[in-house]
């Protein structure tokens, strides 16, 4: 067994207690551990960031409407788009009109608090994991904001029971999961001539694919694949299956190409502050992003809604910490700032 001298445990604990000691020290201990933006780390899987296309704006890029940053985007004639506002309290529709300016809002983790004896015991796995629990707080805010905008727009003018484009949601009684009720979703959006690119469901629903069998549902290859080695995360050789949590068992989104989709304009990523606490042992840890959500088409997103009972809700809204919310009897708003 090795032995460790007094001078090799020290002299780690010199270095931190010395960088703590500078200006901004902790800081500097946490950036170094911290990278600025981690997705295939986190516990959670975000598909926000996967189904829009994402792309990062400068200030000049940016136009300011009573004082708050937008982003112009033009909107088809023929289609209708929902967006979030500069307070991102609620989804916005817009209908009529050739451009929508997005809004870019702050989304945000909590605040962690980290102890500094523990930072110094346990600097490296303590700072990770903390990373890790803000990061995927902040995943979550932002795949709810996009389930919150697919269900505005395909809700649009209707009702929850009733919504304006049923023609892009298909419902079923059953409790499972089978290959028709995929097929018909797809068809939701391929009718109207654009590829499907990605299924999100929750990771319970796609395990109903386990109980496929083989003939009509899928080849005997492929189903001993599947027993082998787990369900496949794609179908149909080019359509993504994302899991989410935030989805609810019952329901599976489609989402066309992202470039059909929508746009995510980032105008500052991901990104680690420290705040002072009261308790001076201690240091608030947050991770805050300031990004825009817009949905450009009802025709590039459908729904599939199991368990399904005549007269039953079909629009649905998720909260900002990914958790599922009653529907409305009507839109939240409806959009106006038109470019």
């Amino acid at each position: 067994m090795k032995v460790t001298h007094a001078s090799e445990r020290t002299a780690p604990d010199y270095q931190i207690e010395t960088m703590l000691n500078e200006p901004n020290g902790l800081e500097k201990i946490a950036l170094e551990k911290l990278p600025p933006f981690i997705r295939e780390m986190r516990d959670y899987e975000a598909f926000g960031r996967g189904v829009l296309l994402v792309h990062n704006v400068t200030s000049e890029q940016l136009q300011t409407i009573g004082g708050e940053p937008y982003v112009y985007y033009p909107k088809d004639f023929d289609s209708h788009a929902a967006f979030y506002s500069d307070d991102a309290q609620a989804p916005r529709l817009q209908i009529e009109g050739t451009g929508v300016n997005v809004g870019i809002v702050t989304v945000m983790a909590d605040d962690i608090t980290i102890n500094i004896k523990r930072l110094m015991v346990q600097k490296y796995d303590y700072l990770e994991r903390t990373r890790e629990m803000s990061a995927q707080a902040v995943a979550k805010s932002e795949d709810a904001r996009v389930i919150n905008l697919l269900e505005t727009l395909l809700q649009g003018n209707g009702t929850t029971s009733s919504p304006q484009h049923s023609s892009q949601i298909t419902t079923s009684s059953d409790t499972t999961l089978s290959k028709a009720h995929l097929v018909s979703l797809r068809k939701k959006i391929e009718v109207n001539d654009i590829p499907v690119s990605t299924f999100v469901m929750n990771q319970s629903t796609i395990l109903d694919m386990l109980n496929w069998t083989s003939g009509d549902d899928i080849d005997q290859l492929t189903q001993r694949e599947w027993m082998e080695n787990g369900v496949k995360y794609n179908i149909w050789g080019t359509i993504k299956i994302v899991t989410s949590r935030v989805v609810p068992t019952t329901i599976v989104y489609a989402f066309a190409e992202p470039e059909y989709v929508g746009r995510m304009p980032i105008l500052k990523d991901l990104t680690i502050k420290l705040t002072e606490t009261a308790n001076k042992l201690e240091q608030g840890l947050f991770m805050y992003e300031f990004i825009g959500f817009y949905l450009a088409s009802h025709k590039a997103v459908a729904k599939l809604l199991l368990n399904y009972t005549s007269g039953a809700q079909i629009a649905l809204i998720a909260d900002v910490d990914g958790q599922r919310a009653k529907g409305t009897d009507a839109p939240d708003s409806i959009g106006s700032r038109e470019g």
